[in-house]
Formats: C-alpha cells, sequence, structure tokens
C-alpha cells in the first residue's frame, strides 16, 4: 500500500474488511461506487481502481488516476517517511492506519484517515492493497487549533506578569502562576491547599464572597475591584483584582479566572498625597475636601447659647462664586485666569484674616466658613468684607480687570451638615446670581420652596419636549423708512396643559439652568423652517433666538445646517439672533460657526445690544450683519433722557457707518418711533406694531 499507517488510534470508519478475492466482483464494485468514502485498490503501487466518490472528495476523475502512482494524491506537503515502512507491514499482511494530506485535483489539500489491507487469494498475497480513505480534515483542523489555543493560553498563563490563579467553580485553586506566587510569597501547591480566603484580607472577604455568590448564580459574568491580600511574611499588599467566568453553552459555570494586578505602590503613594491634599496648589488655600472638613469641624464644635434658650449657636458659610471669570479666559487665555485666582486667593486671606477659614471649593468658587457664633448681620458683614476686597481694581499680566463676586450665605440650623449647610449656601447663590450678579443673598425657605419648583419645573420641561408642548409665536418686524413689515421674530410659548399659555420668562430660566433649552431651540428652529417652507408666498425673513447654553453644544451648527437642508427653505430668509453675553462665553469656534452660516446666507444679528459685557471689537470680529438695539435704551427717549437718547443715536450712526442692519426693540409709542427712525435706525419691533401671534393671525 502507498499509504501505511504510523497511528492505531483513528476511527475504522473507512475500514474494508480483510477478505480473499470475491468470486462476484460486481456485487463488490457495486458496495465501493455507492461508498461515501474513497476506496481504491492497487496491483503493487499504482491504482488499479478507485471509487466514483474520489471526484466528489478531491475533484480526480477515476480514469485520471487508474495506472498512476497512489503517491499521486499524496500532498507534497505530507511528510511521507512512513511510506516504506507501512508498506513493509503490508506486504507481511498486516493492516495499516494511517492520518495523510492529500491534494485536489485543484491542489486543495484535506486531510484524510487511511485504513489498508493486503490483497489476498485463498490466504496467499498477491501483491496489491485495499485501501479505504475518510475525511477527516474539519476534525484535523479542530484538533490542531485547540492544540495551539491551549499552547497559547498556558504560555500566555506562566509567562504573564500579573497575577493568575484558575479556580473550580466553587472557589478552589486549581493552578496558580509564578506571577500571583511571587505577589504572595507562596509556592503554588501551598497556595492551591491554603484556598483564596486565606490570603485576603479579612476586610475583604464579605464583598469578594458576595460578588463570587452573583457570578456563580449567573447574574454576572465578571468583576473588578480593588482588593488586599496578606503575604506569607505578613505584609499587606494592594491588588487590582479582575474575576471573570468561564461557562459552556448552556451557560453552566465551567472555571473561574482571578487575575491580580500589583498596584501596592500605587496605592501607599496616592494615600501619601491624600494626605498631603489638603492645599489647593493654585492659590494655596485649603482645597474643597479641607473646607468641607473645616465647616463639619465647625458645626461639631457648636455650643448652646444659654440666653437663647439653650439653642445650638449658628455656623455660618459664604459660596462665593466671580461673575463672568469665563469671559477672562476666554479673552485672556487661563493663565490669566490662573492668575486673577490667585491674586483673589490672596486678598480674601489677607482682608478676611483669622475671623473664617477660606477654602477654594473649584474653579472660580471659593467657600468662607464663618465660625460660630453667627447670625445674619454676621453674614451680611462677611460678605461686604469680600465684596469689598475685590472691589478695588485687579491687574491681571499688567492690564486692568474690574472683578465682582455672587454670593449666597446660609446659617446652620441644628439638624445642619456640611452638606446641606453647602446646599443652602448654592440655592442662595443661584437666587442671588438671577437676581442680576454682583452681590449676595442669604438662604431662607423661601428659597428652598423655590428650588423646590424649579425642579418641578424641569421635570415638567421634560414631559413637554416629550409631548410637543412648545408653540412658536411671531412678532412682526417693521421697516421705519415706509412702516411696512419686512420679517418677523419667532418667539417661544409653552402651551401648559394646565396653567395654559406660558411666556418665556416663566420657564427659560429653568430651561437653561437645566440643559434642556437646547432642545427648545432646536424644536423652535424646525417650526419656523416648516413655516417658512408651508407659506411659500411669504417673503419675510424670520429671526430665531438663541442661548448661549445652545452654543455650548457642539452639535449646534450641524444640527442648524441638517434642518434648513431637510426643509428645503432658502437660507437667506432666516436671522440667528444672539446676545452679546452669548456670544462672549460661547464655544472657540463659534466664530467659524458663524462664519459657516454666512455664507450660505443666514444673517447674524446681536440681540439686546448695549446689556452686555463685550465691546465694539465684537462687532468687528465676527461676521455680524445687524444689531438690535435693547429696549432698556427704547423706553426712555420720548421721556427726556438725554443719555439715553444720545446713546441710541451713537449705536445708530455705528450701525450705519458699518454697514450692518438695526434693529430697536420695544417700540410702543409713535414718538419713539419717529425719534429713532430720525436717528437712523432702519427697522423696528414692538408693540407699536404688534404683538407676538401665531403666525396664522398675520396671514389673513
Amino acid at each position: 500500500m502507498v499509504h501505511p499507517a504510523e497511528r492505531d488510534d483513528v476511527g475504522d470508519s473507512g475500514d474494508i474488511p480483510m477478505l480473499p478475492l470475491l468470486t462476484t466482483e460486481d456485487r463488490y464494485r457495486l458496495l465501493a461506487e455507492n461508498a461515501s468514502d474513497i476506496v481504491y485498490q492497487t496491483d503493487g503501487l499504482a491504482i488499479e481502481w478507485i471509487s466514483p466518490s474520489v471526484t466528489t472528495l478531491l475533484g480526480w476523475k477515476p480514469d485520471e488516476l487508474a495506472g498512476m502512482p497512489a503517491s499521486t494524491i499524496v500532498s507534497p506537503n505530507q511528510d511521507r517517511s512512513w511510506m516504506e515502512s507501512n508498506r513493509t507491514l503490508l506486504l507481511s499482511g498486516a493492516d495499516v492506519t494511517q492520518e495523510m494530506l492529500l491534494i485536489g485535483s485543484d491542489g486543495e489539500e484535506r486531510w484524510f484517515s487511511g485504513r489498508a489491507r493486503p490483497l489476498s487469494r485463498n490466504g496467499v498475497a498477491v501483491g496489491g492493497f485495499m485501501v479505504g480513505l475518510h475525511d477527516i480534515h474539519e476534525e484535523v483542523l479542530t484538533r490542531r487549533a485547540l492544540l495551539h489555543s491551549e499552547r497559547m493560553y498556558r504560555s500566555a498563563i506562566e509567562n504573564a506578569g500579573v497575577g493568575i490563579a484558575l479556580l473550580t467553580p466553587s472557589g478552589s485553586i486549581i493552578e496558580a502562576n509564578d506571577s500571583l506566587c511571587d505577589y504572595l510569597g507562596r509556592g503554588s501547591d501551598e497556595l492551591v491547599a491554603l484556598g483564596w480566603r486565606a490570603v485576603t484580607h479579612p476586610d475583604d472577604i464579605a464583598e469578594e464572597e458576595s460578588l463570587l455568590m452573583r457570578l456563580q448564580e449567573g447574574q454576572i459574568d465578571s468583576f473588578r475591584r480593588t482588593k488586599r491580600y496578606i503575604r506569607s511574611d505578613g505584609e499587606i499588599v494592594h491588588g487590582d483584582l479582575t474575576v471573570a467566568a468561564a461557562r459552556d453553552d448552556d451557560g453552566t459555570l465551567l472555571l473561574l479566572t482571578k487575575q491580580v494586578v500589583d498596584i501596592t505602590e500605587q496605592t501607599e503613594s496616592r494615600a501619601r498625597l491624600t494626605d498631603l491634599a489638603t492645599i489647593d496648589p493654585l492659590t494655596l488655600l485649603a482645597n474643597r475636601a479641607s473646607i468641607l472638613s473645616e465647616l463639619q469641624t465647625a458645626l461639631a464644635a457648636r455650643r448652646r447659647d444659654p440666653d437663647n434658650s439653650g439653642q445650638l449657636e449658628c455656623v455660618g458659610l459664604l459660596f462665593v462664586d466671580l461673575d463672568n471669570f469665563k469671559l477672562i479666559n476666554d479673552s485672556m487665555g487661563h493663565a490669566a485666569g490662573d492668575s486673577l485666582l490667585t491674586t483673589v486667593a490672596g486678598r480674601l486671606r489677607s482682608d478676611l484674616g483669622s475671623d473664617a477659614v477660606v477654602g477654594r471649593f473649584g474653579g472660580d468658587e471659593f467657600l468662607v466658613v464663618v465660625p460660630a457664633p453667627a447670625d445674619e448681620s454676621t453674614l451680611e458683614a462677611f460678605a461686604q468684607r469680600v465684596s469689598s476686597s475685590l472691589s478695588d481694581n485687579l491687574s491681571v499680566h499688567g492690564r486692568r480687570v474690574v472683578m465682582r463676586a455672587s454670593i449666597g450665605a446660609s446659617l446652620s440650623q441644628p439638624e445642619s451638615t456640611a452638606a446641606s449647610l453647602l446646599q443652602d449656601a448654592d440655592v442662595a447663590l443661584s437666587q442671588a446670581k438671577r437676581e442680576g450678579k454682583a452681590g449676595w443673598r442669604i438662604f431662607n425657605l423661601g428659597m428652598a420652596s423655590a428650588a423646590i419648583r424649579r425642579l418641578v419645573v424641569e421635570g415638567e420641561l421634560r414631559e413637554a419636549l416629550e409631548r410637543s408642548e412648545f408653540v412658536v409665536h411671531y412678532q412682526p418686524v417693521f421697516r421705519l423708512g415706509d412702516n411696512t413689515r419686512s420679517g418677523f421674530e419667532a418667539l417661544v410659548r409653552w402651551a401648559h396643559p394646565r396653567e395654559g399659555l406660558l411666556a418665556p420668562d416663566q420657564f427659560l430660566q429653568v430651561a437653561e439652568d437645566s440643559g434642556l433649552v437646547v432642545g427648545i431651540g432646536y424644536g423652535v428652529l424646525r417650526r419656523v423652517c416648516d413655516d417658512i417652507a408651508q407659506n411659500p408666498t411669504l417673503t419675510d425673513t424670520f429671526a430665531v433666538n438663541v442661548s448661549a447654553v445652545q452654543l455650548h453644544d457642539p452639535q449646534w451648527l450641524s444640527s442648524v445646517l441638517e434642518t434648513i437642508a431637510e426643509s428645503g427653505v432658502d437660507p437667506a430668509r432666516l436671522v440667528i439672533e444672539l446676545t452679546e453675553t452669548a456670544v462672549m462665553s460661547g464655544r472657540e469656534t463659534l466664530s467659524d460657526d458663524l462664519a459657516a452660516l454666512r455664507a450660505i446666507g443666514v444673517e447674524i444679528h446681536v440681540d439686546d445690544f448695549g446689556t452686555g459685557y463685550s465691546s465694539i471689537s465684537l462687532l468687528r470680529d465676527l461676521p455680524i450683519s445687524g444689531l438690535k438695539l435693547d429696549r432698556s435704551f427704547v423706553v426712555t427717549l420720548d421721556q427726556g433722557n438725554e443719555s439715553g437718547y444720545a446713546l441710541a443715536e451713537g449705536l445708530a450712526s455705528l450701525t450705519r457707518s458699518i454697514g450692518l442692519v438695526g434693529v430697536a426693540e420695544g417700540i410702543e409709542t409713535p414718538v419713539q418711533a419717529a425719534l429713532l427712525r430720525a436717528m437712523g435706525w432702519s427697522h423696528g419691533q414692538g408693540w407699536l406694531f404688534g404683538k407676538a401671534a401665531p403666525l396664522e393671525t398675520w396671514l389673513r
């Protein structure tokens, strides 16, 4: 035979019984020709006859192989050293089996298991062989892949730089690699005998075993925790532990793998740093953790006041937030901002002295702990001292800076904690900001109720977005020269299911504080674009307001462009209105975003001009196409306010000189309209021309 065997552990599905030559050859050939395996007979070393299945399995035609050496179908990549020895065995009358790599007519290789027996007549060998070949290609590939995987897995465990242990589903250690043994200072056999629990810190056992139980029950497949372990010498080491489960296809747990990364050095270094980290590195004030600890200490040290029915004395807290600090960072750079924070910290430390403890809460926020006994007059005095400390001109990198602060203050109650007192001060700070910044407010229960109300409104706003309860009303904009309408300003209203139609001043601040104004703004823009598209006979422009919160959304520009494209409206019909403050607090890429809108024809107007903190350079550096005079300049025009008149007239001249569209807001009387027209304002808006109303009102 050409394919003698070296192995005897292969299945016999391809066996050919050792029988004398059949007397009825047709019956034998019928059996062989219908077999799924390949069967062939040799005369010496040449193929005398081969079954048709060779075509199905290897692509050869039987007549192509007849008379050819049997080695023709053996791959050249097959080691053939076994051929001669197996042929000798066959000639001696022995059966042989062999795995071999065969080659098809197209050059493709496949693994087969062969079983050969010598041919005999009347018990005498006649020099030929009968061979059966069974396709085991997929079995061989699977076996080799598994062997390779096992070798790789074994190598990975043995050579891993982290500790690895294999455990039974019940948690008994099966094997531990050298890295884990070195980490714990124990041998592999010792770890197997001791078990994982014995080397785990007692305080960490309960949590780990609880997680292991969840893993064993199939609730989780892995978990990761920081743990402590005990070396053989008693030293406690720290490890980053990851536990993973290996399961079969039915989800039955087969094996647990525990991997431990030694983080002892990092943990100890972190602990040392934590012990030292009580000072803010920039301002050298107490940092957040330290100042809150000081607050808690002050609360714990309160004594009972015999003059006040034995009530606990009060501790005070001031929450100080620098107004418009972001403008410093944006206009002068973060280095200038850091310098300003350092200067402010130095002033607070110097001016408040030992009367209070000052700390940096984070960013541009500071806390001042006023020890007991304190009352409202004490808090007001400290708030005044903080304001006075910042009122003197500050110099940052050689430039004069005027800095103000909003302050929220709170007094402790008998049940107060550091967290609750801080929360009260934060509520008061928010109130101070809403009232115009650069001032202070002391917390009272009314503020708490207002805070709760804001939470309720926020929740209702979220539901309103989901239910599409926001509608758009339009206020007309008129040309002052010929008193004809040129466009509209879109103004959002909330169709509240219980309270009716709500104006923006009843919900917009909460929407901005919560970030929900982003979704509301996108909805308004979509509604405006749809209204333009549905009324092709209208030639008016439509102005849409955009808040500072929306400008901070990185998707703002792409959303605007997408909305315009989807609606198919002419971009030149749209006006984006931004307040001065919104522009100044926008993202660094805002100028590029606005330029992209101007490039497709969208107009950009600065709203409420004259009330923000910007400079004239805003009109020079940004692609602004229009300016809207704030109504505060308009309402006093017919009341003899000379300074207001002069400012309005000066802004009109500025607007004309740089080629901007000028729109005056809040016009309520014909006299105001006439004065503004005489100054040079080209457009006007206000109740004189019409209040905001649904678009249908203006289509009649």
